[in-house]
C-alpha cells in the first residue's frame, strides 16, 4: 500500500476569503496522485461546491479551531480513505 504524499496548509489564522483563494491556489498546481490538507478556520460550505465542480474530491472533519479537509483531484479519489485512516491528514 502505498501513502498518498499530502501538503499541508493550516489556514486558520486567516480570515475569509483568504483561505479558500489559498486552497484553490494551491490545487491549480497538485499532481496527480497527491492530496492536499488544508485546515480552515470556518467550514468551507462554498469552496466544497467549487471543488465538486472543478473535479476534485475531498473528506471533510472539525478539528479544534476549524476544519481540515483533504482534497485530491476525482482520478485518485480512491485514494482518500487510505489517506483519510492513515491519519496523514
Amino acid at each position: 500500500m502505498s501513502r498518498l504524499p499530502v501538503a499541508v496548509l493550516d489556514l486558520r489564522h486567516l480570515s475569509p476569503p483568504e483561505p479558500m483563494e489559498r486552497i484553490l491556489a494551491a490545487l491549480e498546481s497538485l499532481p496527480p496522485g497527491e492530496g492536499l490538507a488544508a485546515i480552515t478556520p470556518l467550514y468551507p460550505a462554498p469552496l466544497l461546491a467549487i471543488l465538486a465542480a472543478d473535479g476534485f474530491a475531498y473528506r471533510l472533519r472539525s478539528v479544534d479551531g476549524g476544519h481540515r479537509l483533504l482534497i485530491v483531484r476525482l482520478e485518485s479519489a480512491e485514494l482518500l480513505a487510505e489517506a483519510w485512516d492513515g491519519s496523514d491528514a
